[in-house]
């Protein structure tokens, strides 16, 4: 991807790119994430994971058949204990 720029409003905003936003699978509404880097020279951007997408991956971790729980109790008697 070729680097893109966007300039800074004076209320602090940022447009980002079409071309960005699509790579990403941005949408309005959806949460993003800033980091500095070490240096401080660089920000990082990050699309942020709905809860709907977290609750996906999670489930799929989930055996097939395996009943659901009532409370966190029930995850920590079924599983095994650490060594």
């Amino acid at each position: 991807m070729p680097k893109l720029t966007a300039t800074i409003s004076s209320k602090g905003q940022v447009v980002v790119p079409a071309q960005l936003r699509r790579q990403l699978g941005l949408h309005p509404g959806d949460t993003v994430s800033f980091e500095d880097t070490d240096s401080g020279q660089a920000v990082t951007m990050r699309r942020r994971e709905t809860w709907d997408e977290m609750s996906t991956r999670f489930h799929s971790w989930i055996a097939p058949g395996t009943p659901p729980l009532e409370d966190a109790h029930g995850f920590y008697d079924t599983r095994e204990p650490r060594p």
